[in-house]
C-alpha cells in the first residue's frame, strides 16, 4: 500500500494586482505555505495554506514550523488515503491550528485524486454543479473612485454581486456605499465585509443606512461577539454571512442554534480543509442555510472550485483573487462568470517548482522520518 515518505514546506508571497485594504490592516502581498507530501510511489499531492495572523492567529513562518515539527511526523509512513483518522491524528499531534492543518489535509486529497485516477469533487459525491458562481469586487478607495470601478467592473462583467470592504469608519463607510450603490443601480446587489470592525453600536446605525440606500444583498461579519451578530440578524432584514465565527464545524452549530447568520463565507484554510468544509456545509444544507467559498488563488482556488461543484448549499457567489503570478504549472483562472474544476485526478493541476523557489521567502525545509 502506497506510503508518505516526505512533507515538505515553503513559505511563498507573490504580489497582488491590487491592495487589499480591510479593517485589519493593508497589504500588496498574498503569504501562503506550499506544501507537498511526497510517498513512495512517486507520487506527490500538494497543498497550500492561507496566512491571516491578525486573522486566523497563526503566521507563516509558525505554519511552517508546526507542520515539519508537529503535523509531518503525525503522517509520514502512513497511507494518504486515510484522510478521516490522519485529519484526528492531525488534531491529536497540535489541536486548534486549522490553518496548519490545512495545509496537509489538502496534500492528503490530491493525492488520494491521483492514487483512484479521479478528480476531487468526485471523491466529495460528484458534480451538483459546474463549479464556483463569481462575484465582483470593488477596492476600498475614496467613495468616487469606489463608484468609478465599480461601474467599469459591471460594464466588463455582468456579475449580479459585489463585495466591497467597510468596518473601518462607519460614517466614511455609508458615503463610500452610497456611491457604490448608486453607480450600481438595479445591475446588482452589493456584499459588505466588515472583518470583525464594528462594534454592536456602529454596527446597527451604519448597516441600517446602509440597507435604507438600498441594492444590499449581503452583510459579512461586521463584528467579533456571536451574539451581536445574531442581533444584527434579528435587526436587519439583509442576510447576515458568518466568517470569522466559524472555524471548525462545532462552530457552525452555534451559529446555526443562536440563528445568527443565514450564510457562512467558507475560507478554506481557517476551518482546517476540505473535510470540515464538507462537515460544515452538512449542517447548513440541514438547517436550510447557504455557502459562499472563498477564493483565493492558486492550491486555495482550486479546492473551492472542487467543493463548490460538489456541496449543494454553496448558493452565494465569490470574488477571485488575481495575482502577479501563479505558482501553478498553468493558469487556474476563471472562465466567464464561473471558476470550474479541472477534469483531471486530484485538484488536477501540478506546481511550477520553478516558480514556488522564485517567490520563496525562505528556504524550503522537509521532513522524513529517519
Amino acid at each position: 500500500m502506497i506510503k508518505i515518505t516526505n512533507v515538505r514546506t515553503t513559505v511563498v508571497g507573490i504580489p497582488r494586482i491590487e491592495r487589499l485594504t480591510t479593517s485589519y490592516g493593508s497589504t500588496d502581498l498574498a503569504i501562503t505555505v506550499v506544501v507537498e507530501v511526497m510517498t513512495d510511489a512517486g507520487l506527490t499531492g500538494i497543498g497550500q495554506t492561507a496566512v491571516a495572523p491578525r486573522s486566523y492567529g497563526e503566521t507563516a513562518e509558525g505554519i511552517a514550523v508546526n507542520i515539519q515539527k508537529h503535523l509531518a511526523p503525525a503522517v509520514v509512513g502512513e497511507s494518504p488515503l486515510d484522510i478521516e483518522r490522519l485529519n484526528r491524528k492531525l488534531q491529536a499531534a497540535l489541536p486548534h491550528h486549522w490553518s496548519s492543518h490545512a495545509g496537509v489535509e489538502f496534500a492528503l486529497w490530491d493525492l488520494k485524486g491521483k492514487v483512484l485516477g479521479t478528480p476531487i469533487y468526485q471523491l466529495l459525491g460528484g458534480r451538483v454543479r459546474e463549479g464556483l458562481d463569481l462575484m465582483g469586487y470593488v477596492n476600498h478607495d475614496k467613495p468616487e473612485r469606489m463608484a468609478e470601478e465599480a461601474q467599469e467592473t459591471l460594464q466588463r462583467d455582468k456579475f449580479s454581486v459585489l463585495k466591497m470592504k467597510i468596518g473601518l469608519d462607519p460614517k466614511q463607510d455609508v458615503a463610500r456605499y452610497r456611491a457604490v450603490a448608486e453607480a450600481v443601480g438595479d445591475r446588482a446587489v452589493i456584499q459588505v465585509d466588515g472583518n470583525t470592525g464594528y462594534t454592536i453600536a456602529q454596527a446597527i446605525p451604519a448597516l441600517s443606512a446602509m440597507e435604507a440606500i438600498g441594492r444590499l444583498g449581503a452583510i459579512e461579519q461586521p463584528v467579533a461577539r456571536l451574539t451581536d451578530l445574531a442581533e444584527i440578524a434579528r435587526r436587519l432584514a439583509t442576510p447576515v454571512m458568518a466568517d470569522e465565527a466559524i472555524y471548525p464545524p462545532q462552530d457552525a452549530v452555534e451559529v446555526v442554534l443562536r440563528k445568527a447568520a443565514s450564510l457562512a463565507l467558507m475560507k478554506i484554510t481557517k476551518h482546517g480543509g476540505i473535510l470540515n468544509v464538507q462537515k460544515i456545509a452538512a449542517v447548513f444544507e440541514g438547517a436550510g442555510l447557504g455557502l459562499s467559498m472563498a477564493i483565493y488563488y492558486d492550491v486555495i482556488a482550486l479546492a473551492a472550485a472542487h467543493l463548490a461543484a460538489a456541496l449543494p448549499c454553496v448558493r452565494w457567489p465569490s470574488p477571485y483573487t488575481y495575482l502577479h503570478d501563479t505558482i501553478l504549472a498553468e493558469p487556474f483562472v476563471p472562465d466567464g462568470l464561473f471558476l470550474c474544476p479541472p477534469n483531471r485526478p486530484g485538484f488536477g493541476i501540478d506546481l511550477d517548482p520553478e516558480k514556488v523557489q522564485k517567490y520563496a521567502l525562505q528556504q524550503s525545509h522537509v521532513y522524513r522520518r529517519l
